[in-house]
């Protein structure tokens, strides 16, 4: 029996033999890798396999940024809590939507966080930065979102016909807040019931 690791890799070494490079589409605009933002190194890693067929959508409820800078600060200090107080391997989130309309990489592409227990091996989690129970996020992070959640589908990294989920519809939690979970609800690919 081949851990769901050894499937991975033997993908992605079939594909860099076949000459199938995964490209980056246009519409995938560029995510702020761990080394950028000055993430630290996980304590272990689980491979998901993709493309994975749920997006569960949170909010950090940590202070929003507009720079990068300051979304940097907020992206290590998730890392921090993640790990230190709640004992996770890395952050729990995939990605993190940036109030400067950024992407930042969190655990990643075909990783599995520790963002919905009975979801995590199966979907992307993504997090706006900041509390969105009393404000609707700004347009620019929910166009960000939108764009990379299109991505994630070229990439197929996402399945094509995935699921969107607010995190309070599979756990029991308030997150995304009010706002951003009223704003989902619009979105394609959102699914009223789990």
């Amino acid at each position: 029996m081949y851990s769901v690791t050894t499937i991975v890799l033997f993908f992605v070494l079939v594909n860099s033999i076949s000459g199938k490079s995964r490209d980056t589409p246009k519409i995938c605009a560029d995510v702020i890798s761990r080394e950028r933002w000055g993430g630290r190194t996980p304590i272990a890693v689980d491979y998901a396999i993709v493309p994975v067929k749920f997006v569960i959508i949170h909010h950090t409820v940590t202070p929003e940024c507009t720079t990068e800078r300051s979304c940097a600060s907020v992206v290590k200090s998730i890392q921090d809590f993640h790990m230190e107080e709640l004992e996770f391997h890395d952050v729990g989130y995939n990605f993190l939507v940036g109030g400067d309309g950024q992407i930042y990489e969190g655990s990643g592409w075909h990783k599995v966080g520790a963002h919905t227990r009975g979801y995590n091996s199966r979907s992307l989690g993504l997090a706006f930065i900041g509390d969105f129970s009393r404000k609707r996020p700004s347009s620019v992070q929910i166009k960000a979102a939108k764009d990379f959640l299109k991505c994630a589908v070229e990439l197929r990294e996402l399945h094509e016909d995935y699921k969107l989920f607010g995190a309070r519809q599979v756990s029991q939690t308030a997150s995304p807040g009010l706002y951003l979970y009223t704003e989902i609800k619009d979105w394609p690919n959102f699914n009223s019931s789990p």
